[in-house]
């Protein structure tokens, strides 16, 4: 959607025959490679179809990292980078891309710069040559900045209109304030009608750099071939740059009250999001975090919040809630519609619901099967080529170690009720070892709801 928090075609037929990964997780067999040019990667070699797929990270080079008058030149650079490149212009470009059969996409996260291709293992070389030149050489020509402007400034004026956007830039400002992880990825229509081609080349030139660069691959080639290939597309790229790390951000609700904005649209129903502060990925308590989040709503027919407010009252269509992980911060989050004059009644459920797992925890069945599902829902996860590259990329930036995927089930099956009453406290009272409390929680209301007083 564009902000920190909130919620592309196969080419051949040899492509769709790659939807379905060869084995299951235990069977993934990471090599840990380093490239002649010195690129450290991980890669899993697939022999049974013949195509490679690569998920690379540019870690803290996402739109987080931009000062407040570059919001949105992130998300330009992604939608400029297949414009042309090198000799090619625009045309050429992506009429070569097609030919050689790429499936190539950049995208602008708010903490990383991503870049995601597979290819043909016929047509590799090309492949890697041409992710190579789009990241080193970018044209931004004229005609082609000012056509993708245009087309940016188009959605941000859609979506500036729309409740849910709205919705979204009020949780934002609550929540995070003026840290960056509060701005819009798209930007905003200010910022986006400045940007120059040499505000573009210094992104590109201080966020493209192999020390920030994270990289998992899957293919059918050997290790000395997919390193050879790594070096083509990657080891034209500077070798350093700048630290840009934002902040660190702890999403704190209030004390005394619920924090609730109330964004009035003159619509039959209202969409609420809800939330408070998270736990990073790499805190002890994440593993009874993830399975506390799919008690409570993040396993949609399974949840407690999807039987009060859906089941068992047929109060909205959908409530689900999450963690978000991120690199500087994290926070917890659920979203809610329904109609006005039942928002307030659905509000109530869903903070009695946090409240009464934080009181009493959950049970040993709804442990189990949250268990269960989080520890099966893995394996989809890295159903193509393309997901386990992505799987790969990820271990990585969260420094998980190469045999994660053999140890992760051991650590979910090592959380306990009490680990999950104490992090449900620490979450929504603020204190693990507090005996009583009270929920908080950082509200943004789009719609016209009834039986709320504060608006914006």
């Amino acid at each position: 959607m564009g902000y920190a928090m909130l919620f592309r075609p196969v080419l051949t037929a040899v492509f769709a025959a790659a939807v379905f990964f060869a084995g299951p997780a235990s069977a993934v067999e990471i090599q840990q490679l380093t490239s002649p040019k010195g690129i450290k990667f991980w890669y899993e070699r697939q022999a049974d179809l013949p195509i490679v797929a690569v998920s690379a990270t540019f870690v803290n080079a996402g739109a987080a990292t931009l000062p407040l008058d570059k919001e949105g030149l992130a998300y330009l650079v992604s939608i400029l980078l297949d414009e042309g490149a090198g000799d090619m212009v625009s045309a050429k470009f992506q009429a070569y891309a097609d030919e050689i059969n790429i499936d190539m996409d950049f995208n602008a996260g708010t903490d990383n710069f991503d870049v995601g291709f597979r290819t043909l293992s016929s047509e590799r070389d090309n492949a890697f040559k041409l992710v190579g030149l789009a990241l080193t050489q970018p044209r931004f020509d004229a005609e082609a900045v000012e056509r993708m402007r245009e087309n940016q400034l188009d959605d941000l004026n859609r979506r500036q209109a729309s409740a849910g956007d709205m919705l979204n830039r009020a949780w934002a400002k609550a929540a995070f304030g003026d840290h960056p992880y509060g701005r819009n990825i798209r930007g905003n229509p200010g910022t986006v009608e400045k940007f120059t081609v040499a505000d573009l080349r210094d992104f590109v030139a201080t966020r493209f750099t192999r020390d920030k660069l994270v990289i998992g691959a899957v293919g059918d080639v050997d290790a000395a071939e997919i390193s050879r290939l790594i070096d083509l597309a990657y080891g034209g790229l500077p070798a350093t740059g700048p630290r840009l790390d934002p902040p660190e951000l702890v999403v704190t609700p209030p004390t005394d009250r619920d924090d609730i904005t109330i964004v009035r649209q003159n619509i039959p129903q209202s969409t609420v999001i809800f939330g408070t502060r998270g736990l990073k990925r790499d805190d002890p308590d994440y593993y009874a975090a993830a399975l506390l989040n799919n008690v409570l709503g993040g396993s949609s027919f399974m949840s407690r919040l999807w039987d009060a407010v859906r089941a068992q009252r047929g109060l909205a269509y959908s409530v689900a809630t999450f963690i978000n992980p991120m690199q500087h911060s994290s926070y917890f989050m659920g979203q809610v519609g329904t109609n006005n004059d039942q928002v307030k009644l659905s509000y109530d459920l869903i903070r009695s619901e946090i409240d009464r797992v934080a009181r009493e925890g959950v049970t040993q069945k709804e442990l189990d099967d949250a268990r269960s599902y989080v520890l099966g829902s893995f394996a989809m996860s890295m159903d193509t080529n393309r997901r386990l590259a992505g799987v790969l990329a990820s271990i990585q930036i969260a420094q998980l170690g190469p045999d994660y995927i053999d140890r992760r089930a051991d650590f979910y099956g090592k959380v306990t009720l009490d680990d999950i009453k104490r992090v449900a406290r620490r979450l929504f009272w603020g204190d693990p070892n507090a005996t009583e409390g009270t929920v908080r929680l950082i509200t943004a209301i789009s719609g016209n709801p009834t039986g709320f007083d504060k608006a914006n």
